[in-house]
């Protein structure tokens, strides 16, 4: 048996996504001590192998005391950068780590020993192409030793997390963990019932293309959205505006179209709401990252737009046009989706296994 200590942040990203495997594992080779106390690690724990998940986001600010002091007193450091981009804004940290997981990966590796505005590929892009600056632009940590590139690793996205989402639900869930226990979480998670041939059957096709979105106030970041937003505002077959989840929810459920920009990264949640309502996804151009679960395969899983915009009332209406062809790409990427999570259990035990032996 392996003991491993977990320090992680506690919020709902990491106690409905992130943790997930985590707190549903069954594999008695692993037992798991969570803490969300770094100082606890320093000074009361014995395990010798400690993983972090979600550190230094709030604040963002890499400790690299802690992680020195951490480096010294334990065999093997796992780091689960917990991002929803490409880019890695936590690079300082690869020194004092064994192994660096995340949820994504520039396929091109050598991007991260080159400075990006924004830290992301895309923010970098509309900055340079339109000028786009950020109030509070800074410079980020860049490889400067190519070998570091080596403790990279692919580990899981949101994909494999809590759906639908539900805000009081996964309020209580991470208030339990937050203050009792963060196994506590799993309890308020929902089952995991989703049929590809289910999702499609039950999708009445009630909405064109769901194309909800708020704007993030980080101009780099949320250029892409309002691009979106002005190319579409005058066509009558998108929904647009703010609503409540619920309604969010009932809406996603009954789309034929989902258009899912990036965010605070390029992998979104709606990406798989999409695939699980049996809607088409359609989003800008995924061809620079690698993922898992990976439900991005051109006009196979999903539809890529430019990250102009330029070409997406045109796509849009075409594949609103042309239902047969719709509904291969929407039941292609459910059975993709569907055949990854069942491979879920065997690619955390094998990620576990690296970290330990």
């Amino acid at each position: 048996m392996f003991n491993i200590t977990v320090l992680s942040f506690i919020d709902r990203i990491s106690c409905f996504y992130s943790l997930s495997p985590f707190l549903k594992n069954k594999n008695k080779e692993f037992n798991f001590t969570y803490t969300k106390d770094a100082e606890w690690c320093l000074s009361k724990d014995t395990n010798t192998i400690l993983i972090m998940i979600r550190q230094f986001i709030k604040p963002d600010l890499v400790d690299l005391e802690l992680m020195k002091k951490l480096r010294a007193k334990y065999d093997r450091i796992a780091f689960f950068h917990d991002d929803a981009g490409g880019g890695i804004p936590r690079l300082e940290v690869l020194p004092y780590v064994d192994f660096f997981y995340t949820k994504a990966l520039f396929k091109d590796l050598h991007l991260y020993t080159k400075k990006l505005y924004g830290k992301e590929l895309y923010s970098d892009y509309y900055h340079n192409k339109f000028g786009i600056n950020d109030p509070d632009a800074r410079e980020r940590a860049i490889v400067t030793d190519i070998s570091q590139l080596n403790k990279l690793r692919l580990s899981w996205n949101i994909g494999i997390g809590d759906y639908p989402r539900g805000k009081l639900r996964q309020r209580a869930g991470v208030a339990f963990s937050r203050y009792c226990s963060i196994p506590l979480a799993r309890f308020f998670y929902i089952k995991d019932s989703f049929s590809p041939e289910l999702s499609m059957r039950n999708n009445r096709a009630l909405y064109p293309v769901h194309a909800r979105m708020g704007i993030i106030d980080r101009p780099s970041v949320t250029y892409q959205r309002k691009l979106i937003l002005e190319r579409i505002q005058d066509s009558t077959q998108f929904l647009t505006g703010p609503v409540s989840q619920k309604q969010f929810n009932k809406e996603a459920a009954d789309s034929r179209i989902i258009l899912s920009p990036f965010g605070w990264g390029e992998l979104c949640l709606r990406d798989f709401e999409a695939v699980r309502s049996g809607a088409l996804l359609l989003k800008p151009d995924m061809s620079h990252l690698e993922t898992w679960p990976d439900i991005f395969v051109p006009f196979e899983t999903y539809v890529p737009f430019n990250w102009d915009a330029d070409d997406l009332i045109e796509k849009a209406l075409y594949y609103l046009e042309n239902e047969k062809e719709r509904e291969r790409i929407a039941l292609n990427a459910a059975f993709l989706y569907r055949s990854q999570l069942d491979e879920l259990t065997i690619r955390f035990n094998t990620i576990l296994e690296e970290i330990c032996k």
